[in-house]
């Protein structure tokens, strides 16, 4: 057998072996963590409680500290600076997006109109009609998303 190819049938066996291997660690791995977890980590990953009926709240991590009465109302002042802005940062974003949004949309809709100017009439009609079901199509389909993550 050739030197050239003596070694590159060395080289695809040790790839095999370690993909093999791999697989196999993987596998192992994913029976280990599947959901035969113990009852005490199942407890202690458990959310603790409920806000206005949502999903679960999970406990803040300064919680395990057991602060006291004075640190828990300090906490809760740096809470309403933080949320005021937070709520300020979300205001820009939207303003942002929406500014985005508006101008993503009008390059869309100019690069379909210079599509349709590439056909004879007939066809452009055929074209946008056929871009109005896929619009149409596209917005149940991120409806029926919304929907499903609520």
């Amino acid at each position: 057998m050739e030197r050239g190819a003596r070694t590159k049938l060395v080289a695809a066996l040790v790839l095999s072996a370690v993909f093999g291997s791999g697989l196999l660690l993987g596998y192992a791995a994913d029976r280990k963590v599947g959901p035969d977890t113990s009852e005490a980590e199942t407890a202690a990953t458990a959310p603790e409680s409920t806000v206005d009926g949502e999903r679960p709240r999970r406990p803040m991590v300064y919680e395990q500290l057991n602060p006291s009465p004075e640190q828990r109302e300090v906490i809760d002042s740096i809470f309403v600076v933080h949320r005021a802005r937070m709520n300020a940062l979300d205001k820009e974003y939207r303003d942002v997006r929406h500014d985005y949004q508006a101008r993503y949309d009008a390059v869309i809709q100019d690069t379909r109109e210079a599509i349709a100017d590439v056909f004879p009439p007939d066809m452009a009609t055929e074209y946008r009609r056929l871009l109005a079901e896929y619009d149409e199509r596209r917005a149940a389909e991120r409806a029926a998303e919304r929907a499903g993550r609520n």
